[in-house]
């Protein structure tokens, strides 16, 4: 959690604060130790209070089962990551993630293992892709990543291998969890983000189901 709110309370107060005793000091020609040994007391409050505006912000742009990113962040991220990528003159890539047999695992049993499956693989995800990227969770069981940077499709190939092979590591009794990814290369493939995802989307069911049919 950032803690953006916080400092910049703990900022504004120091600023005021500073401010009154300068005019009272100017004016009176001192200030008394009330107003300086009050300062402690109204930081610990204006860090209070920024916290729970950094907290509402957290959970604002959180998915509260997962703890990745929901799905409000994703335009105003793109927005910027590809901005900065046409600066440097690089590419992004999107990628879309989906749990095969999704719906049989939560039918079989229970949606309480359903979810726990979520969090793994989101958790997964996070630890296959650098800080920089972006993990954010699209709805349901469906993931999406924003990957800086992407020079070739080997590059690509190979984030998505580690993912596989990170997920074949969960421990899960009676279950084999895997997925089916599509991805699209901004600006290669597309400059909207309308468009990279019909394209990851559409590459992500063509491999689901080679997948159904293994």
């Amino acid at each position: 959690m950032k803690k953006t709110g916080r400092v910049l309370t703990s900022l504004l107060l120091l600023c005021c604060n500073s401010f009154y005793i300068l005019f009272y000091y100017h004016r009176d020609g001192y200030v008394s130790w009330m107003e300086i040994g009050g300062l402690p007391v109204m930081l610990t409050i204006a860090w209070f209070f920024g916290k729970q505006y950094d907290k509402a912000k957290y959970y604002s742009e959180k998915d509260t089962l997962t703890k990745v990113y929901n799905r409000r962040i994703i335009e105003p991220f793109f927005a910027k990551i590809t901005s900065i990528a046409e600066r440097n003159q690089q590419n992004v890539a999107v990628l879309l993630i989906d749990v095969d047999h999704f719906k049989t695992i939560n039918d079989r049993f229970g949606h309480q293992t359903g979810d726990e499956l979520l969090k793994l693989l989101a958790d997964v995800l996070v630890k296959s892709v650098r800080k920089s990227d972006l993990v954010a969770r699209w709805g349901g069981d469906e993931f999406i990543l924003f990957c800086s940077n992407i020079k070739n499709s080997e590059n690509l190939d190979g984030m998505t291998d580690r993912i596989h092979s990170n997920l074949k590591k969960i421990p899960f009794p009676g279950i084999e969890l895997s997925i089916s990814v599509g991805s699209a290369i901004y600006p290669n493939e597309g400059t909207s983000l309308d468009v990279l995802l019909r394209m990851a989307d559409k590459k992500m069911y063509n491999m689901k189901i080679r997948h159904m049919a293994e």
